[in-house]
């Protein structure tokens, strides 16, 4: 659950509708300087369900006890995290191997700092805790089956033009979700502020406006990056530069809204949600 605290209230999207956004904007990628992906429909698959595993815990939302209030998404611990987004990778690798190998990628990514498109260490460090060992436990058992799919997939194909392709789609499905959390938890305002890197404000429920920063965006495969910049210029309208899309586009999400209180637990919550009110949540990317 994404969760950001808005005139009062609680603002609630469902990781399952940020992750159709983000499938969405698949079909909107890529012009002269930005290439569009291959293999398009089961990029689309996976990145629309990249979050699948949170399918359950959204349904009855995962409650924060100290917050007293539904569990905003950074807030799992790793006990949690591990068997929530194997159930997804699992369930996608049933339906579509390349889809699958994509959300599995992304869900280790979630351990590797996006395997390096975010600042930070990686692997264990030397005070490392019988759940970071778990951890590293899953990503080695992960990185084992992209193997075994790879090998599957590229029987008929040069496998360096396949992990190239492979790489650049997992690049393009983090900047994606940047984009779709970004609808989901930004406060689409403008303000006289500098830019800052999205991914760093995303644990915060309380949002400040101003200028944010995509950090890496691929332009192509093996190609540079850039650095996109969201600057809203106006109450949900924003510029992005450089523009990635096809032509401007206006987004939406699905969101409930409830009472921003102490909550005394899981009935409590769910009480409130069965009555919460349905927002919408806009956002138009231009150029600038």
């Amino acid at each position: 659950m994404l969760i950001t605290r808005r005139n009062g209230n609680l603002v609630l999207v469902d990781q399952n509708e940020h992750g159709r956004l983000a499938g969405d904007l698949t079909l909107r990628w890529g012009n002269a300087d930005f290439e569009a992906p291959t293999r398009r429909e089961q990029v689309s698959i996976g990145t629309a369900r990249h979050d699948d595993g949170w399918r359950e815990a959204d349904a009855e939302p995962l409650f924060n006890a100290e917050a007293q209030r539904p569990l905003h998404f950074l807030e799992i611990p790793l006990e949690d995290h591990l068997p929530l987004y194997q159930r997804g990778v699992d369930r996608i690798y049933d339906e579509d191997a390349y889809a699958g190998l994509l959300v599995s990628m992304h869900w280790t990514g979630l351990y590797r700092n996006r395997w390096g498109m975010q600042d930070g260490g990686v692997g264990i460090k030397p005070t490392a805790t019988p759940l970071d060992e778990i951890r590293e436990k899953h990503v080695a058992e992960e990185e084992r089956r992209w193997a075994e799919t790879k090998k599957e997939l590229t029987a008929d194909g040069i496998r360096s033009d396949f992990e190239a392709r492979l790489w650049y789609h997992y690049d393009l499905l983090q900047v994606w979700d940047l984009f779709s959390l970004y609808v989901s938890l930004a406060d689409i305002a403008p303000a006289d502020t500098p830019a800052v890197p999205l991914a760093t404000t995303l644990k915060s429920i309380d949002q400040q406006p101003g200028p944010r920063t995509i950090q890496l965006a691929p332009t192509r495969v093996a190609g540079e990056r850039a650095d996109l910049v969201l600057t809203p210029v106006k109450p949900g309208v924003v510029t992005v530069d450089p523009f990635p899309f096809d032509a401007e586009i206006t987004v939406s999400l699905a969101a409930r809204s409830i009472a921003d209180r102490a909550y005394t637990g899981q009935d409590d919550v769910n009480a409130a949600l069965a009555a919460a009110e349905k927002v919408t949540l806009e956002c138009r990317f231009t150029k600038a």
